[in-house]
């Protein structure tokens, strides 16, 4: 009788054992009760927000306000320009172009003021930035032979100093006329630039008529 106790015990104990110890990978979905799983049993900065509701995530809070677009460095492109026509429409007289080098057109130049009919005012970089300037001169001689002409395109800081070189051009005489047509462009920094239009001839009978100029300022990568 005591034997078949101890068997029996030991029989009931090996299948309570057997009971408790799960085959690896048994356990899924299916076996897991409603709110089994609580936060002392997951580990921290396993989940993601994937693996939770929307309205269950709290905003963070806000961050600080960024800067202004246009107060960013060379975050804008500029633009500036300015005409002038000294003998029509403004009914002005034109202008001589001699030996030295002349300012035909600039931006630092109030619209009204000596045939100008339009201008910007100098153009501003916010940040390290490219300068392009374009623009056009007309210019008449009046002598009877053909002559010749240089023009360029300044940019005025504390100096002077071209940024390209000379366009030269062959002006046809007795009231011969070419609108010359000149480009350059450089790397500038945070500032205000004024930029203009020169001509010089060492030929007689040389006068700017009108012309026009154009600068853009873009952020340089």
């Amino acid at each position: 009788m005591v034997v078949a106790c101890i068997a029996l015990i030991v029989a009931l104990g090996g299948t309570s054992y057997a009971a408790l110890k799960l085959p690896r990978n048994s356990v899924g979905t299916k076996q897991l009760r409603p709110s089994a799983v609580t936060s002392g049993k997951v580990r921290n900065g396993s989940l993601m927000a994937k693996d939770f509701r929307a309205s269950a995530l709290k905003r963070g809070p806000r961050g600080p306000q960024g800067p202004k677009g246009d107060s960013a460095p060379g975050a804008i492109p500029r633009v500036a320009f300015a005409s002038r026509g000294p003998v029509a429409p403004s009914g002005g007289t034109s202008i001589g172009v001699g030996a030295a080098p002349t300012d035909l057109v600039g931006l630092r130049v109030p619209v009204g003021t000596s045939g100008y009919t339009a201008s910007s005012g100098p153009v501003t970089a916010n940040g390290p930035s490219r300068l392009v300037a374009n623009a056009q001169a007309v210019i008449l001689n009046g002598a009877a032979t053909t002559g010749n002409v240089s023009c360029r395109i300044t940019l005025v800081t504390a100096d002077a100093r071209p940024l390209g070189n000379y366009v030269n051009a062959n002006i046809p005489g007795n009231n011969g006329y070419v609108p010359v047509a000149v480009s350059a462009g450089t790397d500038v920094e945070a500032g205000t630039y004024d930029v203009r239009v020169q001509c010089y001839s060492d030929a007689p009978g040389m006068s700017f008529h009108r012309g026009n100029l154009t600068v853009a300022v873009a952020p340089r990568s």
